[in-house]
């Protein structure tokens, strides 16, 4: 017996009524081989959830997913501490979507949760009521100089595989606050199918801790239209060029495919000179400094308009990919490396599957490895720390920039001490200048000798002075030139009668020149 308003699909069903259902079941299906493997019970739930910035990463946070088009799609959300396993108590935010990779079976759905508490966790779900996606958590920045993000170069393929790499990194370093990555998130970047794999892959961390992407070649339009990213870029194309701060850090995304354009270099120029964090990054996806050369002079382009922006601004790290190696290069300014003095570090990853053999030799080059990998950068104060990992969790390499404040060098000092002698008395100047008055029966040639300890050495010359003074007037003076860190005395000779007065100091230098005033080392 059936049920009032029910409906039977069983064999008395007509046969045009068959067909129809039929056709239907095909659209299901499909739409689950065309985005993932999930079961048809979840198929209407939002399972792609990815978490990026557009703004404050301290009192803001953007989440974006995928699903069937519904006017009632929303996030609910909560502080951790109010979280008691149900949203009864969350806030609720109505969800903008719009159809994604230009059909009507799948829209992209995205939020910017605004006014939210500084390091802070939030649970949150997205989708609609009756078709929930489970519970996640994010946690907003906290003000600190001390944490640390992850780099990830190329995906481009072997997304599974990735998706365990993802789960392991983040399980050897739970404490990373987001990710940047290189670009070539897909090998055929206007394919939904693949993109569908990428964000399957992405969203078991990304919708955890938020993902900050730069564009690669690869890189179809779908990049644009799925990522909700910072709109702060130059003109006309700011949703591949944005840049944003987390802690004392400032982080700078550019696309290679738009490189000698003139607004581009003066934003550029203009976001690097506006911040005053202590730290400063890049991310761009093709390498200034390549491991092998391609000869399509792209990096050449980069090198000259570019870099010298970077340099100029003071940026520390540039984090690259393309060429699908490790590789880190020895500071560098100006294309040349610098081993005591300002340079910026190039880093190469590769997180897929996909990777090619070492480069050839090049000067610039510090450290290469095959294989795919990521790096984690630690920053605690004034100490950067990048290591990079092998999917193994072998460590490939280690590298720290240290800009603790060292101050001026301390000035050289050294201790002047008269030789005792019946001739004179020992004394001093109130400024600690050594002085031997003659006695009043003094008469003649007298030498009068000094011993000089080190106090604070000056690692090479200095000059140890005599003058010889009668009635306040200088008469004579005495100089020797000498590594008093190596010699232990020193005597001048002057005609002396009572009441003279002789006095000895030890400089830096002495010169007629009358720009240069002797630095007194005692």
């Amino acid at each position: 017996m059936m049920k009032p308003g029910s409906r039977s699909f069983g064999r008395n069903m007509l046969p045009g009524r068959r067909i129809l259902c039929l056709a239907v079941l095909l659209v299901v299906i499909s739409c689950m081989l065309f985005w993932s493997p999930i079961t048809a019970a979840e198929l209407l739930s939002p399972q792609q959830i990815i978490l990026t910035w557009v703004a404050d990463p301290a009192t803001t946070q953007a989440v974006t997913w995928l699903m069937p088009p519904d006017p009632a799609a929303a996030i609910q959300y909560l502080s951790a501490s109010e979280f008691c396993a149900d949203f009864n108590a969350a806030l609720q935010s109505e969800a903008q979507g719009v159809a994604f990779g230009g059909g009507e079976t799948i829209y992209r759905y995205t939020v910017n949760l605004t006014d939210l508490t500084p390091d802070t966790e939030y649970v949150y779900r997205v989708g609609r009521e009756g078709a929930w996606s489970k519970p996640a958590r994010f946690i907003t920045a906290a003000e600190t100089e001390d944490f640390s993000f992850m780099y990830m170069g190329d995906v481009q393929a072997g997304y599974e595989e990735w998706g365990e790499l993802l789960d392991s990194a983040y399980k050897t370093h739970p404490d990373i606050k987001f990710s940047l990555l290189g670009g070539d998130l897909t090998d055929k970047g206007n394919d939904l199918a693949e993109w569908g794999e990428f964000i399957n892959a992405a969203t078991g961390l990304f919708s955890r801790i938020p993902m900050m992407p730069a564009k690669g070649n690869h890189d179809g339009e779908l990049f644009a239209e799925f990522f909700s990213l910072p709109d702060n870029g130059p003109r006309g194309v700011s949703e591949t060029f944005y840049s944003f701060d987390y802690g004392n850090a400032h982080f700078v995304v550019l696309d290679t495919s738009n490189i000698v354009t003139e607004n581009v270099k003066q934003w550029l120029a203009e976001d690097l000179q506006g911040t005053y964090k202590k730290w400063k990054f890049a991310v761009f996806h093709k390498p200034a400094y390549p491991v092998v050369h391609d000869n399509k002079g792209i990096d050449v382009a980069i090198r000259e308009h570019w870099v010298p922006i970077l340099e100029e601004n003071k940026v520390d790290m540039v984090f690259v990919g393309h060429q699908h190696v490790y590789m880190r290069t020895h500071p560098l300014c100006q294309e040349t490396v610098k081993t005591d003095s300002y340079g910026i570090v190039y880093v190469m990853g590769n997180a897929g599957s996909k990777y090619y053999a070492k480069g050839g030799v090049f000067p610039y080059k510090a450290v290469e490895e095959e294989g795919n990998n990521y790096q984690v950068i630690e920053l605690v104060g004034d100490v950067l720390t990048m290591k990079s990992w092998k999917a193994n969790g072998e460590l490939i390499d280690s590298y720290t920039i240290d800009k603790t404040p060292q101050g001026p060098p301390e000035r050289p000092r050294y201790s002047i001490i008269p030789k005792e002698d019946p001739a004179y008395s020992i004394g001093s100047t109130a400024d600690g200048i050594q002085t031997m008055l003659v006695n009043g029966q003094q008469t003649g040639l007298k030498y009068f000798t000094v011993s000089i300890e080190p106090l604070v050495s000056a690692n090479g010359m200095a000059t140890a002075v005599f003058t010889h003074l009668r009635d306040g007037v200088q008469i004579g003076i005495n100089a020797a030139v000498a590594d008093y860190d190596v010699v232990e005395a020193v005597q001048a000779g002057f005609n002396i009668k009572g009441g003279d007065i002789v006095k000895a100091y030890i400089v830096d230098d002495l010169s007629s020149s009358i720009n240069f005033n002797p630095r007194l080392l005692q």
